[in-house]
């Protein structure tokens, strides 16, 4: 298997996992709800704001910029609907799999601010 299909069939291992786990309604133990839902949801294929299906559409501040997604707005409408390879959070999807309006707030918010800190926490 060449290895970008070696690293497709691991993210989507990974994505499967994650759609199968429903993450906590309680936000985990030292964790904002925003860290919740990305450690649950995102980071298998975005671990230290990077991307492992498109490394040059990471969540790093300078990328975010260029491709129009440096707002909390704009990083919900994009969670909220998906685009290309990432999945939509809301919408004909299954349940297990769907934020609410309050939770992509949280997650972008958490996102955004990663980003402007340089992704210290990674």
């Amino acid at each position: 298997m060449r290895l970008s299909g070696l690293v497709a069939a691991t993210a989507a291992s990974i994505l499967q996992l994650g759609v199968s786990t429903v993450h906590p309604p309680a936000v985990w133990a030292g964790t904002s709800l925003g860290q919740t839902i990305f450690e649950t949801k995102c980071v298998g294929c975005h671990v230290g704001g990077g991307n492992v299906l498109s490394p040059g559409k990471s969540l790093r501040l300078s990328s975010l910029e260029r491709d129009g997604y440096s707002t909390l707005d704009s990083i919900v409408s994009l969670t909220r609907n998906g685009k290309g390879q990432m999945p939509k959070y809301q919408g004909k999807i299954p349940a297990v799999s769907k934020l609410s309006d309050e939770e992509l707030e949280a997650v972008a918010a958490y996102t955004l601010a990663q980003a402007k800190a340089g992704w210290p926490s990674s």
